[in-house]
């Protein structure tokens, strides 16, 4: 943050202090450095140490992002997705994940750029480019600028912010040579994506905070619009872009608060001016680039694809070419059909074998007619759907249908099934109906058995009565269709919803899924849907009846769908990953994750941060709390042991860094999804911050001398002392050492023997391979 604060005005009673305009205080600081400083004319370089400080970050860090970016030629780690979505933009068909869609919209501008046609699909980590003929070098070209942007950012921040050049570029240099953004900068992955526009949201907003003494003009205007376009843009890569937003939102709520303070000499329709227009540029536009990012994903991607199952029937028949829109009919009692299962994608199935008599776990069984879910359809895969009432006239309408009759369409509709018909499902191979009863499941014991009963046994009828419930169905009156209308059987008796999970049976089961009935009837799992009618055959006029008839989704219906999907599906993330860690490990670098290995060569490539230049950054967070409780023990015993304007910006700048750290770090605590040490990235860029911080504090006396208006402008000293220069070469160096060291796991392009991974294993958490 900027550090030329005007004193305040005197409230009733208290003496009057003049207020200084930021010119005339930068000048009075100015002059007060040189008196402290040195009276003699700085040098050309000196004075142009800052541009070319920049060109030095901006050469190291194309370098380092850039190096052999064409090895390996082989999918690595998450170019397995992101790689694949790009792909699904370039051929338009549709896919979900839970990440919004910018940052793998700009990975697939990139590859429409260079005439990539999407052919391939990433399907697995180690495919190779070359002989699939991917442009993988120029995709991981396009994906590596905002990499290799990341540290000329931070340079700027810090510049911007009143920071010295040393200090400036020490954080810069820190962020070059660090293995982790090195190796998530040069591949075809979402995180240096995020961050470049996590980056660029702090600096716009540290050069509109510069111009809070010139409000309303148009540099105010200029950098507060363009903080709430990056704000949008970085919620746009990623939900966990929130944490910036929130960062920016307190800053704002205290920046409002010194508007709101009367000694500043402001009106309330100034304060209202000021809130009105931050809602609008801080809440407004980065709403409004959120929804626009999203219409455009949904305009590109308007073929059927993987992403169809997720969303309800009429999302999917939105799409052209779904299957839905092909083969959806209405379903007629006495057809045959054939019952999927929406999560797990198995057929309900029977045949004439029985369960045994005991289980594993001793527990007795019905030795009823298997009811099991298969992987493929067969013979055993069809069930004829019964209506419970009017058996009389369906008897009759059966026998004209099997007789082959032309049954006019009018009289059709009034065997359609609908929502809540109560029905009966008759095994077309064996011809018993499908039956649920108070005896415990197979594998689940706490869920009730499902088996088949004899047509003519009468004693259990209301165990084969379901009630069928079309989800989402507003009336009784909607209409049972295959394909696109998601149902529930549920027991009329029992109150129990037909269910399965992926678990096999035991090999009783040949390798079937259990069926069973779960007592939440409710539950999305308990969702089937009829995939086909047997022998039904589509017609030309009925396909164009067909598109007629289907209804249409506003984008803001698709937008509600997909976003709860989006959070629903990324809560679910919770299974067991080999290489995810805990936020507690993070700060430590206590595991890292393997992103690719080729055992033939013995390279790897490990994603891990520089330990050193992490566990420093450690420290300086550390030092920066502790000098928080000196300073304020110091105001409580009336001691100034520090410049009250070096102090001012330790407190504001940073701690604006350290909030920044905390927001885009704690909040992984509360995440319930398992997490990776890449979740920490963004953090780790302020935590070297506050590295350049506290050297700043410790080390630059006189503070006004050394700090810079702007990352462009000029300056008016260089070194501050012999030590602090050696402290500034030490920290480089130990940095760009272990950069080194570690470099061959940052880019997998150097084999090594076990001596060499067991010399980089520096703690047991770091689980290379090839040890041996």
């Amino acid at each position: 943050m900027s550090v030329d604060e005007p004193q305040l005005k005197r409230r009733p009673g208290k003496d009057v202090v003049g207020e200084l305009s930021p010119d005339k205080q930068l000048q009075q600081d100015s002059g007060h450095a040189v008196a402290v400083g040195s009276s003699a004319k700085a040098s050309g370089f000196v004075k142009n140490s800052s541009s070319y400080a920049f060109m030095a970050v901006v050469a190291l860090s194309f370098i380092t992002r850039y190096y052999r970016i064409w090895d390996p030629a082989q999918v690595v780690f998450d170019e397995v997705h992101f790689g694949k979505f790009a792909s699904y933009y370039l051929r338009r068909e549709y896919y979900f994940d839970v990440h919004p869609p910018l940052a793998k919209m700009l990975i697939a501008l990139g590859g429409w750029l260079i005439g990539y046609d999407g052919h391939f699909l990433f399907e697995k980590i180690g495919m190779d480019y070359v002989s699939n003929g991917v442009p993988y070098m120029m995709l991981r070209g396009w994906v590596a600028l905002f990499g290799f942007a990341l540290p000329p950012l931070v340079y700027m921040i810090m510049a911007e912010s009143g920071y010295s050049v040393v200090a400036a570029m020490l954080a810069a240099l820190l962020a070059t040579f660090d293995n982790a953004l090195v190796t998530q900068g040069r591949l075809i992955l979402l995180d240096n994506i995020m961050i470049f526009f996590m980056l660029a949201s702090v600096y716009s907003y540290v050069k509109f905070y510069k111009q809070r003494y010139r409000p309303f003009g148009a540099q105010w205007w200029t950098w507060l619009l363009s903080t709430g376009v990056m704000l949008g843009c970085v919620v746009s890569c990623k939900l966990v872009g929130l944490f910036t937003i929130a960062l920016v939102g307190v800053a704002v709520i205290f920046d409002l608060r010194r508007i709101l303070d009367i000694r500043r000499g402001y009106t309330m329709f100034d304060f209202w001016g000021h809130f009105v227009a931050r809602a609008f540029a801080l809440i407004a536009v980065p709403v409004v680039i959120y929804l626009s990012l999203f219409a455009a994903h949904l305009a590109i991607l308007t073929r059927t694809g993987p992403g169809d199952a997720y969303h309800t029937s009429q999302f999917q028949m939105q799409l052209i070419d779904n299957p839905m829109t092909k083969s959806s009919f209405d379903v007629h009692y006495g057809d045959q059909i054939a019952i999927r299962h929406r999560e797990t994608g198995a057929f309900l199935d029977s045949n004439i074998e029985r369960y045994p008599l005991r289980y594993e776990d001793q527990r007795v069984s019905s030795q009823g007619q298997q009811v099991t879910g298969a992987a493929d359809k067969t013979d055993n895969s069809f069930w004829i759907i019964k209506p419970m009432n009017n058996q009389e006239a369906y008897a009759q309408f059966v026998a004209r249908r099997q007789a082959g009759e032309d049954i006019p369409q009018a009289e059709m509709k009034k065997w359609v099934v609908h929502n809540t018909d109560l029905v009966q499902l008759q095994h077309a191979a064996t011809g018993s109906n499908m039956r649920t009863h108070d005896v415990a499941s197979p594998m689940t014991s706490t869920n009730m058995e499902f088996t088949t009963l004899a047509l003519n046994d009468t004693a259990h009828v209301d165990d084969t009565v379901w009630k069928l419930e079309i989800d989402g169905a507003k009336s009784n009156s909607t209409l049972l269709k295959t394909s696109s209308s998601f149902i529930r059987f549920v027991s009329n008796k029992h109150g129990v919803a037909m269910w399965t999970h992926p678990k096999k049976l035991p090999e009783w089961g040949h390798g079937h899924q259990e069926i069973n009935g779960k007592k939440d009837p409710t539950a999305k799992s308990t969702l089937w849907a009829i995939t086909e009618i047997r022998d039904r055959k589509i017609t030309a006029e009925e396909v164009e009846e067909m598109n007629k008839k289907q209804t249409g989704m506003s984008f803001f219906e698709k937008f509600v769908e997909l976003q709860g999907l989006m959070i629903k599906h990324n809560n679910a993330l919770t299974t067991v990953h080999p290489f995810q860690s805990t936020p507690i490990s993070w700060p430590l670098l206590l595991r890292g994750i393997s992103f690719w290995t080729d055992s033939e060569q013995r390279k790897q490539i490990y994603l891990l941060g520089n330990p050193i230049g992490w566990w420093i950054s450690d420290l300086a967070l550390l030092a920066f709390a502790v000098c928080l409780v000196g300073l304020e023990a110091c105001d409580m015993r009336n001691y100034e042991i520090v410049d009250a304007v070096v102090r001012r910006h330790l407190l504001r700048s940073g701690g604006f860094i350290a909030f920044a750290w905390f927001i885009h770090y704690f909040p992984f605590f509360m995440m319930g999804r398992s997490l990776f040490l890449h979740h920490y990235l963004p953090a780790s860029i302020f935590a070297y911050m506050m590295v350049a911080a506290c050297f700043q504090f410790f080390c630059v006396h006189p503070y006004q001398l050394f700090a810079l208006r702007s990352w462009s402008s000029r300056a008016r000293a260089l070194l501050p002392s012999y030590s602090a220069s050696l402290i500034f070469v030490g920290l480089v160096a130990v940095q760009v050492a272990t950069f080194v060291y570690f470099a061959p796991l940052s880019y997998g392009t150097s084999s090594m023997t076990p001596e060499q991974v067991n010399g980089r294993r520096w703690l047991p958490g770091f689980d290379l391979h090839f040890q041996k």
